[in-house]
This record gives C-alpha cells, structure tokens and sequence, in this order.
C-alpha cells in the first residue's frame, strides 16, 4: 500500500473516531471532551492534505479524487471557521462527513489527472463553497427548529440544546457571504479556463452559475432587509437544490 494510501486511511480512521466520541461527548455533556474534539479534525486534516499531496493533487478528474478533495474541504472549512471567527461547527458532524467521503473514495480508483494549478485553484474553490453551503443549509435546518419552538413556546427537550436566533443568522450570513466568494472565483477561474480552450464542461459551469446566481440573491435579499430570518434560512435551504445538481455533475464523468 502506498504511503498516500495509508495517510487517507489514517486520516479516515481519526474523522470517524472524532465523530464518535464527540457524538458520546454531545450525549453525556461533557463539553472538555467535545472541545477536545477539535484536535482531531485539525490532525486528520494535517493528515489529510499530506495525503492529497502525495497523490501529487492529482485525481481532480475522477470521482474518487473529488471526494476526497470533499472530504479536505468539509474540515478545512471547520478549522478556518474556528480559527478565524471563533464559531465551531460540531466536530461528530466534520468528522462524518469527512469520514464518509474518504470511505466512498478509498473504494473507487484515483486516476492520475492534469494537476495544472488552475484545475487545482477550480476544484478547491468549488468544493469549498459546496462545503460552505452544506454547512449553511445545516445552520438553516437548525434555525428553523429553534423559530418554530419559539413560537410554539416550547422549550424543553431538544429544543433547549439548540443555539439562539441571533448567532445562528450571524454565523448564516458570514457563511453565505462566503459561499457567495468562493464559488465565484471557482467560475471566475472555470470561465478563463474555458475561454483559453481548456476542456471544461458547459453543463458543469451552467449548473454552478445558476447556484452562485441564487445565493447571491438571497443574501442580497436578507442584507436589504426583504427577507425575514426564517426566510433566509428557507432560501439557503433552496439553495441545496441546485448545488446538489452541480456537485452530482461535478462527480460525473
């Protein structure tokens, strides 16, 4: 086995095992352990990109290598959104999705692509912002929960683990803002790639531009004062449809 191979496969081991002792964490209440936590997502990252770089970045053409290309992305996006904001996204969550794109990529065959700089800066900027956006349509989900308990006065069970309203449409906007650059620098780059004669697929660039083009409108929408939080939050949940449409292009061959 490779030495690639066997960094993904370490990498993959501490994703999983971090979600489950932060899920433990999370059930037991033991806050020092869920912090903890963090460093495992941070280790298996490290791990991560220098498993990636023994691949030579290579594999961006192929469904395997877009995984795990996911998989960095999904923790790379955790770390950067702690170390910079101070906001932590639950570890057990990092660490499933991580884990589960590794599992599925050490499966498939990673086939040696053109690992030019400009494929690289694309895929990367791309798979970061879909990352952000899942993240966000998470927030979302959970923004919805805790407005509907609000107004149901309900505030026992489940309902009082979940964050308040005011951090959590926030942490919405920095998310999607984000989103919003990070994509449009993947089309930016996808675009000039194209236009050099590179072989970029129109299908592709159309699906990613159609999502860029309702993120940015909801976010313009919430920031001018036209939609509610609950609003928001339903918008970025919309926003997962056509997403997940570029990403499953994305995928294909």
């Amino acid at each position: 086995m490779s030495v690639s191979h066997l960094s993904l496969g370490f990498a993959l081991g501490l994703f999983l095992a971090t979600a489950v002792v932060d899920g433990f964490a999370k059930f037991r209440q033991l806050s020092a352990l869920s912090q903890a936590c963090r460093w495992g997502i941070r280790a298996g990252w490290v791990i991560l990109t220098a498993g990636l770089a023994a691949q030579g970045w290579s594999g961006l053409g192929s469904p395997a290598g877009i995984l795990g290309w996911i998989a960095w992305g999904t923790a790379g996006f955790t770390l950067f959104w702690d170390l910079t904001f101070g906001h932590r996204l639950p570890s057990w969550i990092t660490g499933l999705v991580s884990g589960a794109a590794l599992v599925v990529a050490l499966r498939l065959s990673w086939e040696p692509g053109d690992a030019q700089p400009w494929v690289t800066l694309h895929v990367a900027a791309a798979i970061l912002a879909y990352c952000i956006l899942s993240a966000q349509a998470l927030n979302s989900l959970v923004y919805l929960l805790q407005d509907r308990a609000l107004s149901r006065r309900s505030f026992g069970g489940l309902y009082a683990l979940l964050p308040p309203l005011v951090p959590m449409d926030r942490i919405g906007h920095q998310m999607l803002g984000a989103a919003v650059w990070m994509l449009g620098l993947a089309l930016v780059v996808g675009a000039v790639g194209k236009f050099q004669g590179h072989p970029v697929a129109p299908g592709k660039l159309a699906a990613a531009s159609l999502t860029w083009a309702v993120a940015a409108l909801v976010l313009l929408a919430r920031r001018r004062g036209r939609l509610t939080g609950a609003a928001f939050a339903r918008g970025s949940l919309l926003i997962l449809i056509p997403a997940a449409v570029a990403l499953a292009l994305a995928l294909s061959r």
